[in-house]
């Protein structure tokens, strides 16, 4: 059996491994993909396992979104065991950053330990957000402490953005995604029964219901049992090239930026990180591991976004310039002094509905594995061994019919739902970015604009009876969503 998996990001290689793993002496694993991951949303990340620190208010009241937390929350149990098998496969190609790794519990390029905190950066939604994590901690029985803010290592903002609250998640950690992808391409490359393509796929032929062969962008042929499209963000631009846009909803790019910095004073030793806030992420920071023997000076802040349905490759000024205000007045006011080491941009594939694709599509040798939005890394070990049950013909839970990449989108909110939720995040997100407004009703009256704009644009597209989802509206409002 040849099995084609196209694309090289972690999603990608994550389900190469989880074949490899399972595979006989006449198995065959083909991974398509541009060495340089051009729009990498994992080389733009800090790799965070999140699952509680990513919750919302009300983003477990459905039981699609409990479904997906169930995902994110049993992938952060699986990495343990999934870390120590990639080096153990990898063996004496684990890249020089790994030299003395022991995998998860040996310290290295992974550590637990995340604090969130409750500032008054933003408004608050953050409240709601915090409490909304500090409620589910509590009902899942996960290990936690309530602590004072200024009992968190390297934590000194400045004193108009100091935190009231704050949180230690004891069993969310971080990795290093660049050392990873280097692990999981060393495990996979040692490998007699895989081979490596390195360049980007262009499109899929078909005939008679199945896919024939993928055509590479050099124009070189790639035949296969079972393909597996994990391209990201990509995913639907090769469909769509390939005559096969209705296969599935379309991916759009959550443009992401990152920065990296070096502060040889002020070297965190855990993440510290806000809640999730308006039509975004929040802001982090998070330790970047270089390697054993180098100094452990590196941070990674983030993260910006937006939804666009093309690429965008260099980071937004305005993006760069809220991180870089947000490290310093929030997070440590001494990274006034960091050096600058990189700015990483990256797309995040963000699928119409917002949820995940991870099956078999409509075509019998096709599956699709996109739509993770900033969850790809931590869902990693998850995919890993449930799309390898899938290409085997195995059982799964039942419930994972519900991401099936050729569903229609997914549609979990009211009109109403939808509306109040988008002005709330609107607002949210520009106070977020600066937002001062004047004492007067002023705040009132833009939220209401707000609200007429959204009702307006439901009625153009007919959803009478379903929300467009917040972080959507503007792919609604062009017509690059299609209802």
């Amino acid at each position: 059996m040849r099995r084609v998996v196209l694309g090289n990001g972690v999603v990608g290689l994550s389900i190469a491994f989880g074949l490899l793993r399972r595979a006989n002496a006449s198995d065959e694993i083909v991974v398509v993909g541009p060495p340089q991951r051009p729009g990498s949303a994992t080389l733009a990340a800090a790799a965070m396992l999140n699952s509680f620190a990513e919750i919302e208010h009300g983003g477990l009241d459905t039981d699609i979104d409990l479904f997906r937390f169930e995902m994110s929350h049993r992938a952060t149990r699986l990495w343990p065991a999934f870390e120590q098998a990639l080096i153990d496969a990898a063996g004496d190609r684990l890249p020089s950053g790994c030299s003395a790794c022991q995998g998860c519990a040996g310290g290295g390029c992974f550590k637990s330990g995340t604090y969130v905190v409750n500032n008054n950066a933003a408004d608050d939604l953050d409240d709601l957000n915090f409490d909304a994590i500090l409620t589910a901690l509590v009902d899942f029985n996960e290990q936690h402490d309530v602590i004072s803010p200024k009992d968190i290592p390297h934590y000194k903002p400045h004193q108009r953005y100091r935190a009231s609250r704050a949180l230690f998640i004891h069993n969310e950690g971080w990795f290093n995604p660049r050392i990873m992808l280097e692990k999981m391409e060393g495990a996979l490359r040692r490998a007699p029964n895989v081979r490596f393509i390195d360049e980007g796929v262009d499109r899929f032929s078909h005939a008679d219901g199945a896919i024939t062969h993928a055509t590479l962008m050099s124009g070189n042929q790639v035949e296969g049992d079972q393909f597996v499209l994990a391209t990201g963000a990509t995913a639907w631009d090769v469909l769509d090239r390939s005559g096969l846009r209705d296969l599935i909803q379309r991916i759009f790019y959550g443009i992401g930026t990152s920065i990296e910095i070096r502060s040889p004073d002020d070297a965190l030793s855990h993440v510290i990180r806000t809640p999730n806030r308006g039509l975004a992420c929040g802001l982090y920071a998070a330790p970047y591991f270089q390697g054993p023997n180098e100094p452990n000076d590196h941070v990674l802040v983030g993260a910006s976004n937006f939804i666009a349905p093309q690429l965008h490759t260099h980071g937004r000024l305005t993006s760069i310039e809220g991180l870089l205000n947000g490290a310093i007045k929030q997070i440590n006011s001494n990274y006034y002094r960091a050096d600058l080491i990189r700015v990483n941009v990256g797309a995040r594939p963000n699928s119409q509905d917002t949820y995940p694709l991870l099956g078999k599509t409509s075509i019998d040798n096709l599956f699709a594995a996109t739509g993770t939005k900033r969850d790809g890394f931590h869902l990693a070990p998850l995919i890993s061994e449930v799309m390898a049950n899938m290409l085997h013909g195995e059982a799964v839970d039942e419930r994972y019919a519900l991401f099936a990449p050729s569903r229609k989108p997914l549609r979990t909110m009211t009109r109403d739902e939808a509306v109040a939720k988008a002005v709330r995040h609107q607002m949210s997100a520009a106070y977020q970015h600066g937002f001062s407004p004047a004492t007067s009703r002023m705040p009132d009256q833009i939220a209401a604009n707000m609200r007429d704009a959204v009702e307006r644009l439901h009625d153009q597209i007919g959803a009478k009876d379903w929300g467009i989802p917040p972080e959507m509206l503007d792919m609604y409002r062009y017509g690059h969503a299609i209802p």
